[in-house]
């Protein structure tokens, strides 16, 4: 009888956690931990024998991206697992996607939920990644990991506003915005997710770096797309602002791309990876310009101005990867990631700004084959960090007694940065599968410890100034506020410790498993159990059915603990009139606060159809309780409870190809997803902790009638049916490769709050059509030249524009249209 297929999924597929790096951190309990992981080796290291290897899909050797160009993997019938998707660089290729990031790369997963009112709101020409959901939760609960480190903001992913503010620094989930060119796969964990990973409610993005072959081989892509090649329709409201290249705003780009890799043998038993990147995009915006050679300036006395903005990404990966015998090898991974957007704004005069969101850090990754098993260790070190650069420091709204002349806005708010600085280290043992009686165990367990430090730090000092030009020449100042210079910090440390053991009884596989995890900001201890059950109905892998619970805690948000050390940064110098110099004198409270958390309730059944196909149902139910809302204000104060929760329920159906088919004399694969959800929350997930809990039972107007909230329909994330084809065929005589990706999205309610009166808030409602779209891809590599690849993909090809969200049904102004037609054109060449 072959090997259990639940087994063969646990072993294939469980990513080893970790890869972090130096330990050199102030914290005791940090110190500690780590002494536990060393202690941990070295009793592995003393004790463990004859490794029965678990597969190390990330020691293969990575396919040559251009040559691999458009092709799907091979599917193997054992190892599928509904609840873990596995993009490789063949399907990375073969994707047709806009800004080569890892939110359009799994856009189509059937678990993920866009934001239609953000995905499409009229700044194509940016290099931003969009957030998602995974089945409901908060776009922000989600854990990004870079060779299973994590890489995700744990600051002010909410904060994605682009606009000149004292103290807001746009910041996004995922800190390294990476290049997928550069990866060789990416797993997404969206249900029955494994016990070695934690800090989430909705679901884990697994980037892997590509990993050196030492095949001596390089290659390059170039990589193009504009406004020109780009179709969009904008409501009339925002057409002034998105024909200005207002901040959030971007119809006139030009987009380059340029990527290259090096494969390297440094030695027999050493090989080296570098891949650069960097996308670039000039965005025209336009500025105003204040003639300052007039005898008094004013809003009169400017110009308008069109000027070319930058928005650019660098990425930089090295990896060293060793092989120090049969049984240790070794890999150090260097990254690098860096996003500038250069903005300017009509409303302000002489005043420019830039975002800028920085990564780069270090990893070791170690594995061991012991006589007992294989044990791997990962240390790291990353610092991420989010920078608002203005042009000034004081921030000036002029005002004129005279009123024949205009007021204008000028200046800005000098640096002000947040910094996430953070070490981590893990270690996991996988011990070989051994019998009691006639059930066959595989166990592992695990050490995940993380110290992590937050800072905002202000330059030099800031001011904020509203005054008045009176006809004597003297200035009237209203209000004026300083923002001091200095830095507010935080700090925590966490540890995680887990064991999981996959039992099979016959064609019976049951996975019994546990987390636990300690912080010490809100000095928490949480613990996570996880089970499931696989049952290999015929015991030919043919015909398996699965069932799982889990718990998943959330993601510990340090920005709420910074803003009471960020409001001592603050005092009010004039208010009406008066000089007062006081402090701000905020006050926030997190006390008692208990860490988010998710119970999942989740059916899987997979059906080998024929030696061609496979066909997959889940059934998937999310309970999101204790999520972290604000209440309060700047007066008495702010404080955080833990008041959000949500309920979503989820069904999905899939097809795949297991080998490729034959047609038009090519092979082809293929894969379809359909998939529902509903939600139900009580807050808005878009706001992060910075929304406030509402309770359900609450009294709203929706399109004139009164009604419970809970009845309110959901507006944001929310799409109920998705529908996801895709086809790639390949002529491998030819050189041609052509992929197909044919979506479907349903009908659907768009909701728009329109105000409150007499304590009723009101929202109207208008019916969204559905619509489809259908991304396509060719490539050509011709034979005659070898190594030379030529690609072009074309998003949304049928040109449809679609009203797909609304901010408020009376104002049309405010209704979202679905991108238009969108070309890229890429070359690449390999040697």
């Amino acid at each position: 009888m072959p090997p259990h297929p639940a087994c063969t999924l646990e072993i294939q597929h469980h990513p080893l956690p970790g890869s972090e790096y130096p330990l050199w951190t102030s914290s005791s309990v940090f110190a500690r931990c780590t002494g536990i992981i060393v202690a941990l080796g070295m009793g592995g290291l003393g004790t463990l024998a004859s490794a029965q290897d678990v597969t190390d899909l990330a020691g293969k050797p990575a396919a040559d991206p251009l040559q691999s160009h458009n092709e799907l993997p091979t599917v193997q019938v054992q190892g599928t697992r509904p609840d873990t998707r596995t993009y490789d660089r063949a399907e990375i290729d073969a994707t047709p996607e806009s800004n080569r990031d890892l939110t359009s790369l799994i856009s189509s997963h059937p678990a993920l939920r866009l934001n239609p009112s953000t995905s499409d709101n009229g700044n194509h020409g940016s290099l931003a990644p969009e957030s998602f959901s995974i089945y409901g939760e908060s776009p922000y609960q989600n854990q990004f990991l870079i060779d299973g480190i994590s890489s995700t903001n744990a600051i002010n992913p909410q904060v994605s506003a682009t606009g000149l503010q004292a103290g807001r620094v746009p910041g996004y989930s995922q800190t390294y915005n990476i290049d997928t060119d550069m990866l060789e796969r990416v797993e997404v964990h969206d249900s029955r997710v494994p016990v070695e990973f934690g800090h989430f409610q909705g679901g884990v993005v697994d980037a892997r770096i590509k990993t050196p072959t030492g095949s001596n081989r390089f290659s390059i892509k170039q990589r193009f797309n504009s406004s020109n090649l780009t179709q969009q329709k904008m409501p009339e409201g925002a057409l002034d602002d998105w024909n200005n290249g207002q901040p959030g705003y971007s119809s006139n780009w030009k987009k380059h791309f340029t990527s290259f890799d090096g494969d390297l043998r440094v030695t027999e038993d050493t090989s080296a990876l570098i891949s650069m990147s960097r996308r670039d995009s000039a965005i025209q915006r336009q500025t105003r310009v204040l003639d300052t050679s007039v005898p008094i300036p004013n809003g009169n006395a400017s110009t308008l101005q069109m000027r070319d903005e930058s928005d650019t990404v660098d990425n930089l990966f090295a990896k060293f990867h060793t092989r120090w015998s049969g049984d240790t090898k070794s890999s150090i991974t260097f990254k690098y990631a860096d996003r500038q957007e250069d903005l300017a704004s009509s409303d302000f005069a002489n005043t420019s700004w830039s975002n800028r969101q920085t990564a780069y850090g270090v990893a070791l990754d170690l594995e061991q084959l012991l006589e007992s098993g294989k044990l791997t260790a990962k240390i790291g070190f990353d610092q991420m960090d989010a920078l608002r650069d203005s042009s000034s420091n004081e921030f000036t709204t002029q005002q004129f007694a005279d009123k024949s002349l205009a007021q204008y806005v000028s200046g800005g708010f000098g640096t002000e940065s947040l910094n996430q600085r953070q070490t981590t280290a893990k270690m996991r043992m996988d011990w070989n599968a051994f019998g009691t009686g006639s059930i066959r165990h595989k166990v592992y367990a695990g050490l995940d410890v993380q110290s992590t430090k937050a800072s905002f730090e202000r330059d030099e000092d800031a001011f904020a100034t509203l005054q008045s030009l009176q006809t004597n020449g003297t200035q009237k100042i209203t209000t004026r506020t300083q923002y001091l210079a200095g830095t507010a910090g935080v700090g925590y440390d966490t540890m995680g410790l887990y064991l999981s053991d996959s039992m099979q009884w016959g064609n019976l596989g049951w996975t019994m498993s546990a987390r636990a995890d300690h912080d010490n900001l809100f000095n928490n201890t949480n613990v996570a159990p996880r089970t499931r059950l696989d049952w290999d109905a015929f015991g030919d892998g043919r015909t398996q059915l699965g069932l799982g619970w889990a718990r998943y805690y959330g993601l510990d948000m340090l920005g709420l603990a910074l803003q009471q050390e960020k409001s001592k940064l603050i005092r009010y110098l004039v208010q009406r009139g008066v000089a007062v110099d006081k402090p701000a004198g905020e006050i926030y409270s997190y006390a008692g606060l208990q860490t988010p958390h998710s119970d999942e309730w989740a059916l899987t059944f997979t059906q080998q159809i024929s030696p061609f196909l496979e066909g997959g149902l889940s059934l998937v139910r999310r309970n999101s309780m204790d999520g972290v809302t604000q209440d309060g204000n700047a007066t008495d104060g702010y404080f955080y409870t833990n008041d959000a929760n949500a309920k979503t329920k989820s069904a999905a159906i899939s097809l795949r190809t297991l080998k490729p088919w034959k047609a038009a004399a090519g092979e082809w694969n293929s894969r379809i997803d359909f998939s529902w959800q509903k939600t139900r929350r009580n807050h808005d997930s878009t706001l992060g902790w910075e929304g406030s809990g509402l309770a359900p039972d609450d009294i709203v107007e929706v399109d004139g009638v009164q009604t419970q909230r809970r009845n309110k329909p959901s507006a944001e994330f929310n799409q109920p049916y998705r529908l996801s084809v895709g086809m790639t065929g390949k002529w491998h005589q030819a050189g041609i490769a052509w992929s197909n990706r044919f979506n479907w999205n349903s009908s659907k309610t768009g909701v728009a709050y329109l105000g409150t009166t007499k304590g009723v808030e009101r929202y109207g409602t208008v019916k969204l059509a559905s619509y489809w779209t259908w991304d396509t891809s060719l490539t050509y590599q011709p034979s005659g030249i070898k190594g030379l690849t030529l690609s072009l993909d074309v998003l949304n090809a049928l040109n449809v524009i679609r009203p797909i969200a609304i901010a408020n049904p009376i104002l049309a102004n405010n209704i979202r249209y679905q991108t238009g037609r969108e070309i890229w054109l890429s070359a690449g060449y390999a040697f």
